[in-house]
């Protein structure tokens, strides 16, 4: 019974994304058809069945909706009656062999209204008893108080004095990097290139590293913040800069960096640090972008590396109204993604990702299709129409080892029902899922039983109190054998 309920359920989340997953694959063009049947049901003449077969067993839940405050439930397995639950504004009944037991809601509310006001009352209690425990007399409290607001007010201070030394200290530093002394423009025609000076740069970092190591109001503030957090010094980190000043600002000398910007929208920048014949090999990054706003393009290219040899990173984006590719790629790895439009809809999309040569990950989805490969097995799945009409999702599953696993999901309708059939080709059995339109059967109104059982606070007080005592022997037992 549980897998028939598991497979019931899996198969109606299969049959609800059935038709939005249709829509995008074409050219099969599949509506919605769960929606449309629903919506085109009557339920005033019509019951609702949903069946669940596999060999020769099945199961039913009859659904049926009355006036439109009345929920009937039935379910069944082979024919036969296993339960049936009526959802009223009054309650939910459940037919049993000894006559129907009621749930009402206000029963249920009340209860747990009752439960929220118990918890409450024993929370104000034990507030109260903190409280009564740990009064401080008034004397007592004042003065607290009083050198909390102390405490405050220095604290407030000294944060609003560190602050002001902070600003002051960046505000300084960042004055010595100013932009005509430090980059070269020149214009030609609608072209704009930026490039930089690098002694002026050195001069500068080394001006303003130099005057903010000599900051005494710095200092005092980054010795008090050391001591509490245990970080390094101010006369740490002036030794660190003393000891590596010259070797930082002859790295600082060796950059070069250049910006240009066509009027066409082309933009390119190469930047470099190291110094020739030396024998630390020269950083360089590269950036190549294009943006045409008139046709919607965009082309952009980086390269990560050192001179004179193949890139360490390259990563590229082109991109158009229809098409958009993405590549990223270093010495051992890379990985690239394109998709292909029609408007908003994407046609096709693919994910590829290399590992020293080899294949380790492909994703591949189309209008009619999906396909992912990984290291040891790929899934592909594919939707057609049949020539019956039925519409076939078809799902393959393969190992490493070259073992496939087919399973078939077919989608159809037939006499005023619409179906989902799934079956594996090797094991030749079906598991057959229809929700079915039927004329209305004899369903009692178990609100007019003749023997109603109502389930009381005291009713649902004793089932808890019950469950509580099963489970107190254990815990006694287990006390008197610690002690």
């Amino acid at each position: 019974m549980k897998k028939l309920v598991s497979c019931l359920l899996a198969v109606m989340m299969l049959f609800m994304i059935a038709g939005s997953f249709a829509d995008e694959m074409e050219p099969i063009e599949v509506n919605n058809k769960l929606s449309k049947f629903l919506d085109e049901t009557d339920m005033k003449t019509k019951d609702l069945a949903l069946q669940l077969q596999a060999g020769d067993n099945s199961t039913d839940l009859v659904i049926r909706l009355e006036n439109e405050d009345s929920l009937h439930l039935v379910s069944r397995t082979n024919g036969k009656e296993d339960s049936h639950m009526q959802l009223t504004p009054a309650g939910l009944y459940v037919a049993s062999e000894d006559g129907v037991t009621l749930l009402r809601h206000a029963t249920m509310a009340s209860f747990m209204q009752e439960i929220l006001n118990e918890m409450n009352a024993a929370l104000e209690e034990a507030a109260k008893e903190a409280s009564a425990e740990n009064t401080i007399p008034a004397a007592e409290m004042q003065k607290a108080l009083e050198a909390m607001n102390v405490l405050a007010a220095k604290q407030a201070a000294q944060e609003q004095a560190d602050a002001v030394t902070i600003g002051s200290a960046a505000l300084s530093f960042s004055s010595k990097f100013r932009g005509e002394n430090l980059l070269d423009v020149k214009q030609d025609g609608g072209s704009v290139e930026i490039s930089l000076r690098s002694d002026a740069l050195a001069a500068a970092t080394a001006d303003a590293m130099d005057e903010l190591m000599s900051n005494s109001a710095l200092a005092e503030l980054v010795d008090r913040r050391a001591a509490l957090t245990g970080g390094a010094t101010f006369a740490e980190a002036q030794a660190e800069w003393l000891k590596n000043r010259e070797e930082t600002l002859a790295a600082i000398r060796t950059v070069e960096s250049t910006e240009k910007v066509d009027e066409n929208g082309h933009y390119v920048s190469h930047f470099q640090i190291g110094e020739e014949n030396s024998a630390v090999k020269i950083l360089t990054c590269d950036t190549d972008a294009w943006i045409d706003t008139d046709y919607n393009e965009m082309e952009f290219a980086f390269n990560l590396g050192f001179k004179d040899e193949d890139p360490l990173l390259t990563y590229t984006v082109t991109a158009d109204q229809d098409s958009y590719r993405e590549a990223l790629s270093t010495k051992d790895a890379k990985s690239q993604v394109s998709m292909e439009y029609d408007g908003a809809k994407l046609l096709r999309g693919v994910i590829t990702s290399e590992m020293d040569g080899q294949e380790t990950m492909k994703l591949d989805v189309g209008t009619d299709y999906m396909f992912v490969k990984g290291p040891k097995s790929a899934v592909s799945l594919s939707v057609r129409e049949t020539f019956t009409g039925k519409t076939r999702y078809e799902l393959v599953a393969e190992n490493d080892e070259g073992k496939e696993v087919t399973m078939l999901f077919d989608f159809y309708e037939e006499d005023d029902s619409l179906v989902s059939e799934m079956k594996v080709p090797d094991a030749g059995e079906s598991l057959i899922f229809r929700i079915s339109r039927i004329d209305k059967e004899d369903i009692p109104d178990l609100s007019k039983s003749e023997k109603i059982t109502e389930i009381t606070k005291e009713d649902i007080n004793t089932a808890l109190e019950t469950l509580v005592k099963m489970a107190l022997p254990v815990n006694t037992t287990d006390a008197e054998t610690t002690k």
